[in-house]
C-alpha cells in the first residue's frame, strides 16, 4: 500500500514531547511509536505497519514542524 507522505507535519509540540520521552512519528499514519532512537529512519510503525517512522529529532532536521503557528 503506498501513502502519500509528502505532506505529513506534526506539531513542535509532538516534537517536543517525542525529544522528551523517545518517541519517534510515523509519516503514514502519523502514530507515534515508543522506543524510538533520535535519529531513527524507515523504522516499522506499530499501528499500520509501514517501515515510516523516524525519531523526532530527525523530523525535526527534515523540515516537518509545522511553524504557522509559532
Amino acid at each position: 500500500m503506498s501513502v502519500n507522505t509528502s505532506r505529513r507535519m506534526f506539531t513542535l509540540e509532538q516534537i517536543t514531547e517525542g525529544m522528551r520521552d523517545n518517541l519517534g512519528y510515523c509519516l503514514a499514519c502519523g502514530a507515534a511509536c515508543e522506543c524510538c532512537e533520535p535519529d531513527a529512519r524507515r523504522y516499522d510503525c506499530e499501528e499500520c505497519g509501514e517501515p515510516k517512522v523516524y525519531g523526532a529529532e530527525e523530523l525535526l532536521l527534515m523540515g516537518r514542524v509545522n511553524t504557522e503557528d509559532l
